[in-house]
């Protein structure tokens, strides 16, 4: 497994655990996410706080004039933690792992949706009340839009995917031709 997988998945998983303890699940996804998109928004800020000359305490002296009277201590004193280890780069990644974490333990999954064309509002609401059912879970879903799906649509809910579009059912109606032959 990638090095950097390795070390996001420990970061998220410590800030996670932290969190949990405190019962701030919640505020504190809101948070790191700020942070996170502030600074992937913000192409000067990142590359910025990523240099690799800039000392360390220059970006924590940074990161607390900017998020400071936004965020909690316990998220700021993360975020120093993570520059002090020179892990910085990794932060989007880090968020990614607490936010997975923070909304499974909270009974919430994402949803990542694609479908052939865009699903109207109703067959959205539809099909996030069917995944509900399906796995017991709030779902928040994300849609995005890929033609080459034909028709249907496939989602994906953490490692599981359901795929109900009409390219895999010609993928598989072209096999069984082809073991036929």
């Amino acid at each position: 497994m990638d090095k950097s997988v390795i070390l996001s998945r420990k970061y998220g998983t410590a800030i996670y655990e932290i969190a949990k303890d405190r019962h701030i699940l919640d505020p504190v996804e809101k948070e790191l996410s700020f942070i996170r998109d502030t600074i992937e928004e913000n192409a000067e800020l990142k590359e910025f706080i990523n240099h690799p000359f800039l000392t360390k305490d220059v970006k924590k002296d940074t990161i607390q004039k900017l998020f400071a009277d936004h965020v909690q201590p316990i998220v700021l004193q993360f975020c120093y933690v993570v520059i002090d280890r020179g892990r910085i780069d990794l932060l989007p990644e880090m968020v990614d792992v607490y936010t997975a974490l923070s909304r499974h333990e909270m009974g919430i999954e994402e949803a990542d949706v694609t479908s052939a064309y865009p699903l109207s509002e109703e067959q959205a609401d539809d099909l996030k009340k069917k995944l509900q059912e399906i796995t017991g879970y709030k779902i928040i879903m994300k849609q995005k839009v890929d033609p080459e799906l034909i028709g249907g649509f496939t989602v994906m809910i953490g490692d599981r995917m359901i795929d109900g579009s009409v390219a895999r059912q010609l993928r598989e109606l072209k096999s069984k031709i082809m073991q036929r032959d």
